[in-house]
């Protein structure tokens, strides 16, 4: 059998291909254009024959080179797929998790130091994406997402449902009795979460005209963004109950009245179909849903 030679210049060939650019490809590869220019130009060499095209906007491939791509895009998913499935036996016991930064910050993190005390043989690496998982291409074994469960091809269970709670910093409202009334709140700074608005619905709820909560001087993307505002007494959030707990329980927030918006988005624990009856998938997914409780 013949060995295969020049595999990473196939491998820069092979993102060359599909981006039709140099550059494109060096940063899927994180390397330099010049990097790839130089594996491509080896591969041509030994192989005898021209693979791109140069044109002003980028290359294209000549027809040796397509024929090759038919083979390259099919080897390197295949490769990548088998080297995914040997780190995802069962009884590695090493997880990735991928988790929206404000979960990981507000929530995750701070409580970890419990999980390895009670199961130190298990390592965690995590990575903030809140982005979709692609569980076909991606070394990730676990997706925490807030959202309704769409995720067709996968296992996926409910970690905990989310409501929102106004909260806001003790020096905020000084000696104010707690709780308050929804028109003492709604005449202080009122924060927005631009994924989680709910102020129209606590007016609603409050018996006040949602005119009255509408004064949307800064907005947050992120929800740990909005709760470090609050806490800094810009003033007040309507936040995700989960992710404002511990700045609770610490008594860095408050919260200003017993009202709840319940979201129709819940935190949910994602991976692939068979991976959650892996030992170490278990263990974390059963202590997510201890800490919830």
């Amino acid at each position: 059998m013949t060995n295969i030679r020049h595999l990473r210049a196939l491998q820069a060939f092979d993102e060359t291909a599909k981006h039709l650019n140099l550059s494109k490809a060096a940063e899927a590869l994180n390397v330099t254009h010049g990097a790839v220019s130089r594996q491509i130009k080896l591969l041509e060499e030994y192989l005898g024959t021209a693979l791109f095209r140069r044109r002003p906007a980028g290359v294209e491939l000549t027809s040796v080179g397509a024929q090759l791509f038919q083979s390259t895009r099919q080897a390197f998913p295949a490769l990548q797929k088998g080297v995914s499935e040997v780190k995802r036996q069962p009884e590695r016991q090493s997880l990735k998790v991928s988790l929206p930064n404000a979960v990981a910050l507000k929530w995750l993190v701070p409580r970890l130091p419990l999980f390895q005390q009670k199961h130190p043989g298990i390592a965690l690496f995590l990575e903030t994406d809140d982005g979709i998982t692609d569980f076909d291409t991606s070394e990730v074994d676990i997706a925490l997402r807030f959202g309704v469960p769409n995720w067709n091809g996968l296992y996926s269970e409910k970690i905990t449902d989310e409501e929102l709670v106004a909260v806001a910093s003790p020096d905020l409202v000084g000696d104010v009795q707690l709780p308050m009334s929804a028109t003492d709140i709604a005449q202080l700074p009122l924060l927005y979460d631009v994924f989680n608005a709910g102020w129209d619905k606590w007016a609603e709820k409050s018996g006040l005209n949602p005119d009255q909560v509408t004064s949307q001087n800064i907005q947050y993307f992120d929800s740990a963004v909005l709760l470090e505002a609050a806490i800094d007494r810009q003033g007040v959030a309507l936040a995700r109950h989960l992710l404002a707990a511990r700045d609770l329980e610490n008594g860095r927030l408050v919260r200003l009245d017993k009202r709840c918006i319940p979201l129709e988005r819940g935190l949910h624990f994602v991976c692939r179909l068979g991976d959650q009856d892996r030992v170490a998938v278990r263990i974390l997914k059963k202590w997510l849903l201890s800490i919830c409780v």
